[in-house]
């Protein structure tokens, strides 16, 4: 099969997890046409460990964000088509065998993968976030999908230079600009399409704090580019439960709180009527968790979820009062 995989990894400060990336990357069963690792700056061994595993290093003296980067890595790129990836993530062996596959039919323009259900820490702030990204991204339809995860993503490499690359207004770590990048291949008419067989592991450790404060940038920055694009058609992975779930919790927070601080438990009873109707849209996702991980972990999981969705919420509020004061990105 001709396709020649040019894998674009961006890193900064990486090394921790690097090798173990790489190291896939050279045992899958289709070896990659050549692997890009894009050196952010990084004040950490990363490059060196690159050059290692035989990679194409760039250095960059400044930090430039992962949307640059990876964009820097595609210019280099020679490879047919662009797999892009994290320094956290790990293939699975047959990944790139997938990739190809899929890439046999011309119509396929971009494929995203699947992150595996398990990781190799026990924590519940990592498992939490693992676990609804799956759930999320594995409900969706398999074919012409808006969706460009490039934590395991790929595009052909000449139809990403159509569309001009990552949006570079993107800056820091990667937060929407794949997503972005993905409602412009959607818009184009391109076929996106996912595939669970191109499979990886994230070895990604997040804190209580670290779920709260990714959860609230990605909405906030999904939201000004909803925003932004209001009057055209705009492609979203979120569940329609959680769309509905985060103005009904609102809702119940008002109406609790201000049916106890008047003494109006009429109110206060709408409010908790309200909260157990929070609960209920999300229950695909708790039957979901109870089968992966079990009663204690959905119980906590419920515990968490309105805190959790509440700073989703903040962060649409924030793009809104943002974007009337003129902010793009």
């Amino acid at each position: 099969m001709n396709c020649r995989i040019s894998v674009v990894i961006p890193t900064r400060n990486g090394a921790e997890t690097l090798s173990e990336c790489l190291r896939a990357l050279r045992a899958s069963s289709m070896p990659p046409h050549e692997i890009i690792v894009v050196d952010d700056a990084s004040s950490d061994d990363s490059a060196r460990i690159a050059a290692q595993f035989d990679c194409r290093v760039i250095r960059l003296r400044e930090n430039i964000g992962a949307a640059r980067a990876k964009n820097r890595g595609a210019d280099i790129a020679t490879g047919d088509v662009l797999f892009f990836t994290d320094d956290d993530v790990i293939v699975a062996r047959d990944a790139l065998q997938s990739l190809a596959e899929n890439f046999a039919d011309a119509r396929v323009a971009g494929v995203v993968g699947l992150l595996d259900r398990k990781i190799p820490f026990d924590d519940f702030a990592s498992n939490f976030k693992n676990l609804w990204m799956r759930f999320t991204y594995a409900r969706v339809p398999r074919e012409r999908i808006g969706l460009f995860y490039t934590s395991i993503a790929a595009m052909r490499r000449a139809i990403f230079s159509q569309l001009g690359g990552f949006d570079e207004n993107y800056a820091g770590a990667s937060i929407a600009e794949d997503t972005e990048f993905g409602q412009r291949a959607w818009s184009a008419g391109h076929t996106i399409i996912l595939d669970p067989a191109v499979a990886a592991v994230h070895h990604k450790q997040y804190t209580l704090a670290e779920v709260l404060r990714t959860d609230f940038l990605r909405a906030r920055a999904l939201m000004l580019m909803r925003l932004r694009k209001r009057g055209q058609p705009f492609y979203t992975s979120v569940p329609v439960f959680y769309q509905l779930a985060v103005p009904t919790l609102f809702a119940a927070m008002s109406a609790l709180g201000a049916g106890i601080v008047i003494g109006n438990w009429f109110v206060a009873s709408v409010g908790g009527i309200l909260l157990v109707t929070f609960y209920v849209l999300f229950f695909p996702w708790f039957a979901y968790l109870a089968r992966e991980r079990g009663a204690r972990f959905t119980m906590l999981a419920g515990l968490f979820q309105p805190v959790d969705v509440s700073a989703v919420g903040c962060g649409m509020v924030m793009a809104g009062i943002e974007f009337v004061q003129g902010k793009r990105y």
